[in-house]
């Protein structure tokens, strides 16, 4: 018999820990119960208590998964969203879950960013947005690595037939278009970013409305230009004169615009700490890469703590330099406060080689190869609701 709707907004139950940490950092700020459990655990105790508004259950080691939706949906009361997490990332699960009343099945890994959208939309309660791309901020200090990673991650939405736009908006450094084999950028960005800040309005209280850009097609001609590798680019020609630093607003409602263009928008180089944490909060994914050194976590840390716990961030531990880190695992672990980087990429031998000079080591091998490409998953995993 179904229990009656209770106060609570959610209820999980995950079957590992990062299936339940993923949970809790998406339910943020709710009113919610995740526990450790796999599907009799859930069962038994959704049985016993008064139903959510929202229920996740992990339905990994479930032999049967249609008599367990018809069990699911039978002890909770009429109303309740139920959405099913698992690691069998197949067409035919997800078709079988969704004709027995579950709403919607999240394939693992989990990130906070899928448990907040699947939410929203099991429960009608979708933010309106005005782009239909996906918008992904690197962040990480010079030398982590970052420019190596955006061009790869780049390359591999290309390969999967996605239109792909790199933003690189650090008006110093140009290894991001040297790595992507990026003509010359022209000199327009400065001045459309001057023009987009212009146009910022107040309310009354001093908070700024949200600006929709009016940029022309020839305007985004302008700043963009196609690389060798097929991926579109947009940055700042460099010069001697460093351009005045844009606003979070104009930043904001530019990559809005590009989301619009381009299935997502990869953006790196943010110099500002303010706009940089700012745009990162907007963003769809966040990807804070590190080198395993106790100066680069610091600042990976300053920016979780600056993020908060709303922001789920994917943390990638870099080793992008042949010296070894004088930081032990265990001592990276206690920087982190016991949280386990999300990717580790390894030192790869070839890339360090080509950055020298020396064009004769071969491709990166394939540890390196399948780091990058769960990097490349999880920018892709979770497309923003209405992305073609």
């Amino acid at each position: 018999m179904a229990s009656p709707p209770g106060s609570l907004y959610a209820r999980g139950f995950a079957a590992d820990a990062e299936t339940e940490r993923a949970l809790k950092a998406g339910l943020s700020g709710r009113e919610v119960r995740i526990q450790r459990g796999r599907f009799p655990v859930a069962l038994r105790s959704l049985a016993a208590e008064a139903s959510p508004r929202l229920v996740f259950v992990d339905f990994d080691g479930v032999s049967e998964p249609e008599a367990a939706a018809r069990e699911l949906v039978a002890v909770c009361a009429i109303g309740t969203a139920l959405i099913a997490i698992g690691s069998d990332d197949t067409a035919h699960l997800a078709r079988l879950l969704l004709r027995h009343g579950i709403a919607d099945y999240l394939v693992k890994p989990l990130s906070a960013a899928m448990v907040r959208d699947a939410s929203a939309s099991a429960l009608d309660d979708l933010p309106e947005r005005t782009y239909a791309g996906n918008v992904v901020v690197f962040s990480g200090a010079a030398g982590s690595g970052v420019s190596t990673l955006v061009a790869e991650t780049a390359r591999g939405i290309r390969d999967e037939g996605r239109s792909v736009l790199v933003v690189n908006l650090d008006p110093v450094s140009d290894t991001v278009s040297s790595l992507l084999g990026a003509p010359a950028p022209p000199e327009d960005l400065a001045s459309l970013l001057a023009v987009l800040d212009s146009r910022v309005e107040f309310d009354a209280e001093g908070r700024p409305f949200d600006i929709e850009p009016e940029i022309r097609a020839e305007q985004f001609d302008g700043v963009c230009v196609a690389a060798d590798s097929g991926v579109s680019f947009i940055s700042y020609p460099r010069s001697d004169t460093l351009p005045p630093p844009p606003s979070e607003h104009a930043v904001g409602a530019f990559l809005r615009y590009l989301a619009n263009r381009a299935h997502v928008v990869l953006v790196t180089g943010v110099l500002d700490p303010d706009t940089r944490i700012e745009i990162m909060r907007g963003a769809d994914m966040r990807m804070l890469v590190y080198e395993p050194t106790l100066s680069s976590i610091s600042a990976a840390v300053h920016c979780l703590a600056m993020l908060g716990p709303d922001c789920a961030s994917t943390l990638v531990q870099c080793h992008s330099r042949m010296r070894r880190s004088a930081l032990s695992p265990a001592q990276i672990r206690y920087a982190l406060a016991e949280r386990r980087p999300d990717i580790l990429v390894p030192f790869e031998p070839a890339l360090h080689a080509a950055a020298v000079g020396d064009k004769g080591k071969g491709p990166p091998g394939k540890a390196w190869r399948a780091a990058t490409r769960q990097l490349l998953e999880r920018t892709t995993r979770s497309p923003a609701p209405g992305a073609s």
